[in-house]
């Protein structure tokens, strides 16, 4: 093969411009694809480990730190101001409300924000009804001690329960009735104690994978795996064969409508189910009016004396 000779190249004299180099082209699709995968995979591996339990808890508990002082006097009753411990040792702060030696009683779980102070007006329409009622605050929220965790407030509600119990002398007339986060406390306790008469679920949510999927609906479903059987209020219904009324507003905004029906469907037996038409979530008692607390009194009279 003959070899053509090739030409000596020229170079710049000094004071000639020296040559523009060549334009360089942009990355291949391939590679800018490439690193687009790669940075998602890091960001999702990110994401990932964020998306845990632990961290969960940072963001879900929002206790209320306001001092809500010592127990009023409501609907004629005197409230009194109590000291509970929990099963770790960590003080916790509680009202009772006690409509008569005989009646009834509710223990009430409340949301992930505020303090018990907040749940006045729950006490008052309970004794209205002939329900005694206590008010429990979670570890970290109002005068409680500690600070919240799903292992703690499950200890905290177990405590709650036990006082009653031993207040009344009869489990077998305890209501226990969770709104919103502590609606999966509830579950979850009821779901150990199959003695308790009932349960009642306001405003909840099925688990917490799902509730943080509806919360986060941008982010891939994947990354909530790690919350899977965390406060997973759906599967505790599996183990509960205690009537059961579920409570849901229409228009809730940050618990979906549809988690309240998935409840209803969830539970065992036949379940009472009170929808709230234009009911958000922290207005359903006002909207539903006279109907909640009567709802509410029919469902715990039916449960203490054994009918569904």
């Amino acid at each position: 093969m003959d070899v053509q000779p090739t030409a000596t190249p020229t170079l710049p004299s000094p004071m000639s411009p020296s040559p523009s180099p060549a334009p360089t082209r942009g990355a291949s699709p391939l590679v800018r694809g490439t690193r687009l995968l790669f940075l998602l995979a890091v960001g999702s591996g990110i994401l990932y480990l964020m998306i845990s339990p632990r961290v969960a808890e940072f963001f879900l508990f929002l206790p209320g730190r306001s001092d809500p002082g010592t127990a009023p006097r409501v609907a004629e009753v005197q409230g009194e101001d109590l000291t509970l411990q929990a099963g770790d040792g960590v003080a916790l702060h509680a009202w009772w409300f006690e409509a008569g030696p005989e009646a009834p009683a509710v223990l009430f779980l409340h949301g992930n924000a505020g303090t018990i102070g907040d749940r006045r007006f729950q006490a008052e329409g309970m004794l209205r009804e002939g329900i005694s009622v206590l008010l429990l605050s979670y570890r970290g929220y109002g005068r409680s001690q500690g600070r919240p965790s799903e292992r703690g407030v499950a200890l905290d509600a177990e405590a709650g329960l036990r006082w009653v119990a031993e207040r009344t002398g009869d489990s077998g007339r305890i209501v226990v009735h969770g709104r919103s986060l502590g609606g999966a406390v509830a579950g979850g306790l009821v779901a150990e104690h199959p003695e308790v008469a009932g349960l009642i679920l306001e405003s909840t949510f099925t688990d917490l994978e799902a509730m943080a999927a509806s919360v986060y609906p941008f982010l891939p479903r994947p990354l909530f795996r790690r919350l899977r059987g965390h406060f997973d209020t759906r599967s505790a219904l599996d183990r509960i064969r205690s009537p059961i009324l579920v409570i849901h507003g229409t228009r809730d905004e940050i618990v979906p409508f549809s988690m309240g029906r998935e409840l209803r469907d969830a539970a065992p037996g036949d379940p009472r189910f009170l929808e709230v038409p234009g009911a958000r979530h922290n207005d359903l008692p006002w909207v539903a009016g006279a109907e909640y607390f009567r709802e509410v009194a029919s469902f715990v009279e039916a449960a203490v004396s054994g009918r569904p």
